[in-house]
């Protein structure tokens, strides 16, 4: 089954975010294709969402008709801005339980009430908790709470698990104890290689977010925006033109003597105003948004064809 999960990762290995990598984890164990969309660009993910709140459900709306399932970590900025007002809180949490009512197979987590701007209590909360078949919280006081509001609907909500099993998982791989003779395996290894990533995308972030400049709209790793793979900045647009060769003279003279269609013009220049728009920090989410939104218009043409 091909499930989207929707929210943060480690690093940090901690609160909700390691209770979700422990699900994930779990999920593709079972065999499942699992996709990681995130919204903040450190941590781990196939591709991240283009900006928080409204923007953030929308993309979600494109995303999920590919999936059999959804799972969606409610954090600061899925759905809601931390910064919102009312009724900016209450269109993006109803537009999200519009968004989930149309998926066969959902999951909700929070992990804690200040993950969810509002908390857990409104009616806009309530529309979107009765849009998901299964809930899964952070402790029993808050599933107690979010199953009074939901009244016979109140089995759907459960205690997520796993997240201490994976912080002792993590901490059993200690390298100091390695040596010549010592008893390693593959699983050992890899554990201790995933701590040391985490560990170091960490101390990323506290120097990023510590010792910088104060200020732009966003942490990022120097270099990895341009990374030709899905989700780390500037998309792939293809081969880059090159001028020919000498050897490919007779080609470029063939090519010359025709006349440039419109269509090929228009994309080309569509390509550059998005490559540039993806530059700047200002319009790099509404370049991802048309980039998205065209792809799956072309998804579309083919399909009709």
């Amino acid at each position: 089954m091909r499930i989207l999960v929707v929210g943060s990762v480690p690093p940090p290995l901690a609160g909700h975010r390691a209770s979700l990598l422990a699900e994930v984890l779990r999920l593709r164990r079972d065999g499942h294709d699992v996709e990681i969309v995130s919204l903040d660009p450190l941590a781990a993910a196939h591709r991240y969402l283009v900006a928080p709140g409204i923007a953030a459900v929308g993309e979600i709306a494109l995303l999920a008709r590919r999936f059999d399932a959804v799972i969606v970590q409610l954090e600061p900025g899925v759905p809601v801005r931390p910064s919102a007002g009312k009724g900016e809180r209450a269109a993006a949490l109803i537009a999200l339980a519009a968004i989930l009512r149309r998926c066969s197979d959902v999951t909700l987590r929070l992990h804690e009430p200040d993950n969810l701007p509002g908390g857990p209590k409104g009616k806009g909360q309530l529309a979107m908790w009765q849009a998901a078949g299964r809930i899964e919280v952070g402790d029993e006081e808050m599933r107690v709470e979010v199953a009074r509001l939901l009244g016979p609907l109140g089995d759907r909500v459960s205690v997520a698990t796993g997240e201490r099993a994976l912080a002792e998982q993590f901490a059993a791989a200690d390298i100091s104890r390695w040596g010549d003779g010592a008893d390693a395996t593959a699983s050992h290894i890899l554990a201790i290689v995933r701590a040391n990533a985490a560990a170091e995308r960490a101390s990323i972030v506290r120097r990023e977010r510590g010792g910088g400049s104060g200020g732009g709209p966003e942490v990022r790793v120097p270099q990895w925006q341009w990374l030709p793979a899905p989700g780390a900045g500037i998309p792939n647009f293809g081969p880059i033109l090159t001028t020919s060769t000498g050897t490919d003279r007779h080609r470029r003279d063939t090519v010359a003597a025709k006349p440039t269609s419109v269509v090929r013009l228009l994309r080309r220049a569509a390509t550059s105003v998005l490559v540039a728009a993806e530059r700047r920090p200002t319009t790099r989410p509404v370049a991802r948004m048309a980039r998205l939104a065209l792809v799956e218009l072309r998804n579309a043409v083919r399909r009709a064809s």
